[in-house]
Order: structure tokens, then sequence, then C-alpha cells
């Protein structure tokens, strides 16, 4: 069960509390009506805080992806721009090398050579680990470096500019900054709620429970209040 299900069933089993009065008066404090509204309040609280950092979340992703979206294309331009500077071939291979771990490939031979392999012009290729966000910044960053190096390397292009990828590199850790501290207070509201919920003797699924043993005991396995109650269901995560 979700836990807005869980939520509503609360508000349910509070309203069928509140409207039995002063009949129902139990000892505990934790399961009076005012503390079940109190309960039934921070939950609401908490919901609303996990939707605005879901919010926040979707938000940053959804950036980070337009930011990296051409990140592959112009790691292939700032090595043709190598190339056409006149770089030397050694820091083309190694920009080369950062460029095939952006674009998340590495070549590899195949264990046998079979004719169909012999005639192929480029060597085959299959994806490699490391092409997440976090590592796309770094290659892409290695990439800068051995490019913005090489003493040839000029150009009037601001997006191929040692200006321009600078700004590029700072814009992608900046973005990947971001959305880890939004996963993080995500993942933090996300806790708070489970806690508030399922976790102790005071959690809003406990207390439900226990609001409904003190019914039973007070007004019996078959009175109305009781078959009310038990129409009311509320789960807790079985992992």
């Amino acid at each position: 069960m979700s836990f807005v299900k869980n939520l509503q069933s609360f508000g349910k089993l509070r309203g069928i509390c509140t409207g039995l009065g002063g009949a129902y008066n139990p000892g505990q404090q934790h399961l009076q009506v005012k503390a079940l509204t109190t309960i039934q309040f921070n939950a609401q609280q908490l919901m609303d805080k996990v939707t605005a950092a879901k919010t926040v979340y979707d938000n940053a992703t959804n950036q980070r992806e337009r930011t990296f979206k051409e990140l592959r294309s112009l790691g292939s331009r700032v090595c043709y721009m190598l190339r056409a500077c006149g770089a030397h071939p050694l820091t083309l291979a190694d920009a080369y090398t950062h460029n095939r771990s952006l674009h998340g490939w590495r070549r590899y031979a195949p264990p046998v050579a079979t004719a169909e392999a012999l005639n192929e012009e480029t060597p085959m290729r299959r994806r490699a680990a490391g092409t997440d966000y976090a590592s796309m910044a770094y290659h892409f960053a290695r990439l800068v470096e051995t490019a913005t190096a090489e003493p040839r390397y000029s150009t009037t292009e601001p997006t191929l500019s040692k200006e321009g990828l600078a700004v590029k590199v700072k814009e992608l850790r900046a973005m990947n900054e971001t959305v880890l501290d939004a996963t993080l207070k995500l993942s933090q509201v996300k806790q708070q709620r489970h806690a508030l919920f399922y976790e102790g003797s005071n959690s809003l699924v406990a207390t439900a429970r226990n609001v409904r043993h003190y019914i039973r005991a007070v007004f019996g396995f078959r009175s109305a209040p009781h078959e009310e109650m038990v129409k009311v269901r509320l789960t807790k995560p079985t992992t």
C-alpha cells in the first residue's frame, strides 16, 4: 500500500474516533484524537516535502541531461580541432583516448579472426564501463586538459576556445553537484517519511493498529465502531 493510501486510511480512522465523541477516551496520550490529528498533520507535511524534493530532483536531472546532451559531439569536435591545428601525434593519441572514454567505447581485438573481421576497416568496439554523468565529466575534463595544453591549439569558435571549454567543464561539474545535492535531500525526506509512517511504536501504522485494538477492547468485536474500523486498512511494507 502506498504512502498516500495509508495516509488516507489514517484520516478515516481519525474520523471514526472523532465521531465517537466522548465515548472515545483512551488513557494513552498518543492514541487520543489530538495526537492522531498531529500525526496526520506531520505525515501530510512530510508527504509535501517529498513531493517538493522530487520536483527539485526532476528539474535538476532534466537540466543535467540537457547540459550533457551534446557533450560527446563536442568532444569529437575538440579532437578534430586539434588535428586542424597540427597537434603532435602523441597529443592526438591522448585526446582520442579520452574521447573514446567519453563516448563509452573501447577497442578490443576479437578472440577469433574471421574472414568478416579481417575485411573490416575499423576494429570492433564494445561499450565500456564508466559512462555515467560523473565519468563523462571526468573524461571530458581530461580531453580539455590535453587540448588546452597543446601550444598550437587556437580557434575563434567560442564553444571550442580554451575559455569556452573551461566554462563547459565547470558547468558539467556544477550540474553533477546540483543533482547530487538534490538526490541527498530527496533521500533524507524519504527516510523521514518512512520513519514516521512505519518505524517505532508511535509510527502512523503502529498507532492505527493500537487504536483498532483499543476500539475492540472498549466496544467489543461485533460493535459498530469496530466493524467500521476493520474496514480501514493500513499496511506496512515487508521489505
